[in-house]
């Protein structure tokens, strides 16, 4: 994997986690659902006008889009629900960390993509290190039954348009017009779904998060459009597992400015997670 291609899945991966702190620091008053449906609805207004200067992406993409943003739905829900159930310290790690390796095998077997062995043994040491900070949450009882049953869910669904995305972008020609339609997509689709979920009192509440919304929307855009234009320059199953360093990221977010412990089990994930990146460096 070229080094730009990294960093660029880096800084991809530190998006993400941002927007998600984001989107449980917006709930502390109120419902994590209502964020993350602002940060959704936000997307659509951020991506709308940025599509007259990047244009459509090709329209053999088209139904790539469409699946995509209905699929997205689902993602936003349940990260929603997921921060209604658990810490953000506690269902990050495993609803992102679970994703690489089952990425990696599909992308293979629908895809056709080839990875040598080292890349494979990074994926894995990779995947160790972010379950492995998953598994300190629920072992340190920050994670309920029914955190992990959303979480597994979401897990789910993030290989669903892991896998989507990585064949459509490559058929559209445009990664930031690809990126940029379905996030307009999964907004207008999202909608009237968060409003019929969360009541009459969802609208007032988005309204009142509009500012979240547009920085989480700008946040989601910016990481997943990276990433999708990364998955054109290498093998979708490496990009997912590079991008979910984000746990990483995640977790200092955690220990330095919500101040939760990182004990000596964390750092030791950590250290997995540094050795899966080398690995998939030098294949």
């Amino acid at each position: 994997m070229p080094i730009e291609v990294i960093a660029a899945v880096l800084l991809a991966a530190l998006v993400h986690a941002g927007w998600n702190a984001v989107a449980k620091s917006a709930g502390g008053s109120g419902d994590p659902m209502v964020a993350t449906s602002a940060i959704a609805v936000g997307g659509a207004f951020i991506a709308l006008p940025l599509l007259a200067v990047t244009d459509l992406p090709a329209a053999s993409s088209f139904p790539y889009v469409v699946a995509s943003g209905l699929i997205h739905v689902a993602y936003f829900m349940l990260v929603g629900l997921a921060y209604r159930a658990a810490d953000y310290s506690a269902v990050y790690p495993l609803t992102r960390g679970s994703a690489p390796l089952a990425t990696s095998l599909l992308a293979v077997a629908l895809l056709g993509e080839a990875m040598p062995l080292l890349a494979w043994l990074g994926v894995l040491v990779l995947s160790a290190g972010i379950l492995g900070l998953g598994s300190e949450s629920f072992l340190r009882g920050r994670l309920s039954v029914r955190a992990l049953v959303i979480a597994g869910l979401n897990v789910g669904v993030i290989v669903a348009y892991t896998l989507l995305d990585g064949a459509g972008v490559r058929r559209s020609g445009n990664p930031a017009g690809y990126v940029l339609a379905m996030m307009a997509l999964t907004g207008i689709f999202l909608l009237p779904v968060a409003l019929a979920w969360l009541g009459g009192g969802a609208a007032r509440g988005m309204l009142a998060q509009w500012r979240i919304g547009v920085l989480g929307g700008t946040m989601v855009s910016l990481s997943y459009g990276i990433a999708l234009w990364a998955m054109t320059k290498a093998p979708v199953g490496m990009v997912a597992a590079l991008r979910e360093t984000s746990v990483l990221f995640a977790a200092v977010i955690a220990a330095v400015v919500l101040r939760e412990r990182f004990g000596p089990l964390r750092w030791a994930c950590a250290a997995l997670i540094v050795a899966g990146m080398v690995a998939m460096r030098m294949a």
